[in-house]
């Protein structure tokens, strides 16, 4: 009996350790499809695919995990944000305001980030194929460890060309 309570245990604690656990607040999911504001609020792995949240202030929040899948967040204030491991794939970024946000691990294939900015943002391990940054203010951005995958494996750099630059790995 023991060793069939330890075993149990044990596999609990590996799932646990594992896979990432995310866990979004449901009334701030409901507060920011409503209001579009929703400043320091958790949204980690919320799913808010192809919402429209043109000019949201979600400066602070937690998205981290999050599905912003074709999502529109034109002029949004995403400053200070955690989207660490947040799909953005297809989003809409253009004039945003992602300055300090961490992006670490996201995926930001097919995003239009024109005129966006990501002053002193943290960039660590993103995928960026295809991605269109004319126009972003970059200063101070990490970008090590920036992922362009196989075809065509280019973005469109700030000042409009075609680039691979900041790809590290593909």
């Amino acid at each position: 009996m023991k060793s069939n309570t330890f075993i149990s245990a044990f596999v609990l604690l590996f799932f646990s350790l594992a896979t990432p656990s995310y866990a979004e607040n449901p009334d701030h999911v409901k507060k920011i499809k409503q209001t579009k504001q929703c400043p320091g609020c958790d949204l980690s792995g919320a799913d808010l695919s192809k919402l429209n949240l043109r000019q949201a202030n979600l400066q602070g929040a937690d998205l981290s995990g999050a599905n912003l899948v074709g999502t529109d967040l034109k002029k949004a204030n995403l400053s200070n944000a955690i989207l660490t491991g947040a799909d953005l794939g297809g989003a809409n970024l253009i004039g945003a305001n992602l300055s300090n946000a961490r992006l670490n691990s996201a995926n930001l294939m097919w995003s239009q980030l024109m005129d966006t900015n990501f002053r002193g943002a943290s960039l660590v391990n993103v995928e960026i194929s295809e991605a269109n940054f004319t126009g972003s203010d970059v200063t101070d951005t990490n970008f090590n460890g920036v992922r362009c995958g196989k075809y065509p494996g280019t973005y469109t750099a700030p000042d409009g060309s075609i680039s691979k630059a900041w790809c590290t790995r593909s």
